[in-house]
This record gives structure tokens, C-alpha cells and sequence, in this order.
């Protein structure tokens, strides 16, 4: 490290990597790990129940570098293996990296020294997005950078100023993840990832966290590198997510109540949750002809007749899908949800 990149202290920083058969990009994902700059860290792999010999290859990584910790679980999904993670942590401070992505070198030296520089409890910096395809070719989509420049005290979140702030951030796909940050771990207290959900936990982890009052620093680098292919969990249909869909957007609506936020930023914040909605129904259509057809009807009837109904249709001619799914959604009628499911 040099004299430039070196933070004036060097507090312990734990790095969590959920983990769940991903030994096709493990390597990358450790090797951007254990090239960090900042040379104080402890690397806190955590196998949730790998049966692709991601678990093998863990220990083996270990057995080389004793910076790297090993957890073994049974598989209980990636908010058990985060709080496996964050029980076994032991640094100042926390960041969480997938297990598909990696950071840049100089991610955590430069994370670190903002935080100290800004006696924050989180720091926030911006993320590429690259697309690996079925031949395996990899395309840089966008990057992800942050405008925020002045600290936030999220204890001040209910004046106009700071609102605005936090709700541009959310809009700008920079907030509700929990990667791409720093955190004290002081901060992080006994707040845990909601195991019982797939779909948005990581955004609810963020928001719970901000409502304890915090101070969030930011950097305008792209220091984080987010892959998206083909096994992401992001997209696809699964049955239980009409229920997850509407506690997290319950929870994100619930954030930004009484909060002072302008028609703008509201619009926007309308749209993703519109967009989540839409897309579950979409990929449900798309599995149409997979998986009983009774079972997919009751899906999009219960996506559609979210509470949060009046939200998705705020933003719908805005959405991010086709028209025919725009329609049914509009209409919200039996026999046109049985048509659109043919």
C-alpha cells in the first residue's frame, strides 16, 4: 500500500461473502479480496450448504491465506449465511461482497479512510455493472455513480434536505443493496437480514439501519463490480415472492412516510416498486406451460391486488415492461389474467 492509499489508522475491516455453488466465480470474487490494498482485513466465507465443491474450494483458499475464515451451513439462504457472517465478524468494520462479484483493489483502503476522515457509520460508493453472457463473454453495462457528496445524518431524515437526499440515492439504485458499502460495526449493533424472505432483504437491512440514525459518507468511484448473468436471483419466478414483494414494498413505503420528498423523487420511487411488481407478473407469464397454471393465476391475482395497488398504477404507462402486461394489470380481470397465462 502506499503512503497515498494508506488510511492514518488501520481498524480490522471483516469482509462477508455468502456463498451458495458459485465455485465458478469464487476465485475472481477471493482473489479481488485478498488484493486489497488495505492489508488489515479478515475474509469471512460463509458456505451455505455448496454442493458444486464451492465448499471444498473455501477451505482450500483458507489453507493459504490466514486472513480467509471458513463457515459451513446447512443451505438456509443468503440473509443466514450474511448473519452467520456478521456473528463470526470481528473488525471495525463490515462490508459484504457476493460471492459472483468482486471489488476494485483500492476499495476498502479508500472506504475506510472516508469513514475515518467522516467519523461515519456508513460509507457509500458506486458499483459497475457487467453482463457475462451464455458464451461466456463479459460486456460492461453501466456504472452506478455517486452524486451525494455531503454527509448525511439520517437522525435528521424527516426535513426536506436530507429526504430528498436519501430518496435520490434510492432512486439512483445506490441504497438499497447492502453491498457497495462500509459499515461501523458499532452501528450494525444486533440488526440482523430478515431470514424469512428472498426478495428485498437486503433493501430492509439498509433502511432499518438508517432509522437507528447514522452518519453516511460517500465516495463518487465505482470501487464495487456487480456481474449479472444468468444464475442471478434477482429476476425469476417463484411463488412465494407475491408475499415478499409486498412486505418489502410495504416496509419501503412505510420509510418514506411523512417524509418530505419531492413529486419527482416520489414518481421515481414509484416506478422501481412498479417495475418489481410488473416484472414478477411478467416472469410468471413466461412460466406459463412449467409449472400448474392454478397455482401461476393466484400468483398475479395476489401481485396485482397488492395494497400497494394504487402505487404500481401511479407509474404504470412508465414501466419497464410490455404492453400486454400493462393491460392485464390495469384491467385485473380472471379471464384476461387466464388469456394472458395461455
Amino acid at each position: 500500500m502506499t503512503d497515498e492509499t494508506k488510511p492514518s489508522s488501520s481498524p480490522l475491516v471483516s469482509i462477508i461473502v455468502p456463498i451458495r455453488n458459485s465455485k465458478h466465480y469464487l476465485d475472481d470474487c477471493v482473489n479481488s479480496l485478498r488484493s486489497q490494498t488495505y492489508p488489515d482485513l479478515e475474509i469471512i466465507l460463509v458456505d451455505d450448504g455448496s454442493t458444486d465443491g464451492s465448499a471444498e474450494l473455501c477451505d482450500a483458499m483458507a489453507q493459504t491465506d490466514q486472513r480467509i475464515r471458513v463457515t459451513h451451513q446447512p443451505c438456509r439462504g443468503v440473509s443466514a449465511a450474511r448473519n452467520a457472517g456478521l456473528d463470526a465478524a470481528t473488525g471495525a468494520f463490515v462490508t459484504f461482497v457476493d460471492s459472483d462479484d468482486s471489488l476494485r483493489r483500492e476499495a476498502v483502503a479508500e472506504a475506510v479512510r472516508c469513514a475515518i476522515t467522516h467519523s461515519a457509520d456508513m460509507v457509500v460508493f458506486g458499483y459497475d455493472v457487467i453482463e457475462e453472457h451464455a458464451d461466456g463473454s463479459v460486456t460492461e453495462q453501466e456504472s452506478k455513480t455517486v452524486r451525494q457528496q455531503n454527509v448525511i445524518d439520517t437522525r435528521r431524515r424527516h426535513e426536506k434536505t436530507v429526504a430528498n437526499q436519501l430518496c435520490a440515492l434510492d432512486n439512483d439504485e445506490l441504497l438499497y443493496q447492502c453491498w457497495g458499502k462500509l459499515y461501523r460495526r458499532s452501528s450494525i449493533g444486533d440488526l440482523r437480514f430478515a431470514e424469512n424472505i428472498a426478495f428485498g432483504e437486503d433493501m430492509l437491512f439498509v433502511l432499518d439501519l438508517l432509522t437507528r440514525g447514522i452518519r453516511m459518507a460517500f465516495l463518487q468511484r465505482c470501487l464495487y463490480v456487480y456481474r449479472q448473468h444468468m444464475g442471478s436471483l434477482v429476476r425469476g419466478f417463484r411463488f412465494g415472492k407475491a408475499q415478499e414483494l409486498e412486505y418489502a414494498h410495504g416496509k419501503h413505503l412505510a420509510f418514506y412516510r411523512d417524509m418530505l420528498i419531492s413529486e419527482t423523487n416520489r414518481c421515481h420511487l414509484y416506478l422501481r416498486l412498479a417495475n418489481d411488481a410488473l416484472w414478477a407478473i411478467h416472469d410468471a407469464c413466461k412460466a406459463a406451460g412449467t409449472v400448474d397454471k392454478t397455482e401461476l393465476l393466484r400468483f398475479v391475482r395476489h401481485v396485482a391486488s397488492s395494497p400497494y395497488r394504487n402505487v404500481y398504477l401511479h407509474e404504470l404507462r412508465n414501466a419497464a415492461v410490455n404492453r400486454s402486461t400493462k393491460i392485464a394489470f390495469a384491467i385485473n380481470m380472471t379471464s384476461l389474467w387466464k388469456w394472458y397465462l395461455r
